[in-house]
């Protein structure tokens, strides 16, 4: 088992050189990532949306149920072209819903706060978790396309340092890969 993992080292250093090639451009062209992301994201639900309608005509032709099929390809269909068409509206749509969704988690834990403060152990923590989830949804909200060219350049530093993490974990199989070899030529495995 050793030495299969360790003969694929390589597939981490891939991984990892994917990891910084994508943190390279998300870090220092964040708007045109941004808009690639969601381009992608826009093409995979129009291409899902197209199978799902294909999947539906083949369930017409045998006869079987499609109602339901049907309804979701077209959805799925007018969901990915309306991404692809409006993206940066699109973006600012999703990052206004997340926003609005983090704004409704403070309200919520902060009514937790007041209702169970007493009987809590950690209440200090949830007071700490409303107020950033409140402020996050405000930044969020703020400028929503601009966040989320903010969240593509904190993605690209988390890609960044798990790149690096994985080529150095690679280079420490690789070289456990050639103990191992050594080892089993030593001892005539």
């Amino acid at each position: 088992m050793k030495k299969q993992i360790t003969r694929n080292w390589w597939t981490f250093t891939l991984n990892g050189l994917l990891a910084i090639f994508y943190a390279i451009f998300a870090l220092f062209a964040p708007e045109e990532t941004t808009v690639v992301i969601a381009k992608y994201s826009g093409l995979a639900i129009l291409l899902a949306g197209l199978i799902m309608l294909a999947v539906a005509v083949q369930r017409i032709r045998k006869e079987f149920p499609y109602g339901v099929l049907i309804t979701q390809s077209i959805i799925t269909i007018v969901l990915g072209s309306l991404i692809l068409i409006y993206t940066q509206q699109t973006i600012s749509f999703f990052i206004t819903m997340i926003g609005l969704w983090a704004i409704l988690i403070g309200i919520m834990l902060l009514v937790i706060l007041v209702n169970l403060g007493n009987d809590l152990a950690n209440k200090n923590m949830l007071l700490v978790n409303a107020l950033v989830s409140l402020l996050f949804g405000i930044i969020l909200l703020i400028n929503p396309y601009n966040s989320a060219q903010a969240l593509v350049v904190l993605s690209g530093i988390l890609a960044l340092g798990f790149g690096v993490i994985l080529i150095w974990f690679s280079l420490q199989l690789k070289h456990l890969g050639k103990s191992v070899d050594s080892f089993e030529k030593m001892n005539g495995f």
